[in-house]
């Protein structure tokens, strides 16, 4: 579930073509701290780093996830990322990596700067007959870890996120 980001908009692109039904994207919903929110804003309590958590999906006859993390580096140390894994576990989606550590595809992130990791997942087919099944009691929960900012590591990043359903919106 790495790819670069030009990669990953253009496979996610693709597989809303193939895939869908409809171009709908739909919103996952991040619940750390009490927030039912469309985007998460975390913080590293030891370093000037932050982490923007954004997913959506769209549904037709399997599923397709996008999932964007921005990272901004505040400090004036390079964020290393060299040693830095990401893990997408998804409760009811068989994504091919799901619930894997893969390396993170950016190396650091340069003082003042943001740089964007975007994790793209599809399932063409799953084994229920209506897909939308799939997305009810989902939660897919984004691990970042092994952040390092001048040779002492950071705190690693967990962000849970469950689904806007719009079946269930009426």
């Amino acid at each position: 579930m790495h790819l670069s980001t030009t990669t990953a908009i253009l496979l996610f692109a693709m597989a809303l073509a193939g895939c869908t039904a409809s171009s709908a994207l739909f919103p996952y919903r991040v619940t750390n701290d009490d927030c039912d929110c469309d985007g998460f804003l975390a913080r590293d309590p030891k370093a000037d780093v932050s982490y923007w958590f954004t997913a959506r999906y769209a549904v037709g006859e399997g599923i397709a996830t996008r999932i964007e993390i921005d990272i901004r580096n505040g400090t004036s140390d390079t964020l290393d990322l060299s040693l830095a894994h990401v893990r997408i576990s998804s409760r009811n989606v068989p994504y091919r990596y799901n619930n894997r550590f893969l390396p993170v595809t950016i190396p650091a992130v340069a003082p003042g700067r943001e740089e964007r990791l975007t994790l793209v997942g599809e399932v063409e087919t799953l084994k229920t007959e209506d897909p939308w099944h799939s997305i009810a009691g989902e939660e897919v929960v984004a691990t970042l870890k092994g952040m390092r900012i001048g040779g002492r590591a950071l705190t690693p990043q967990v962000v849970r996120m469950i689904p806007h359903n719009p079946k269930l919106a009426n």
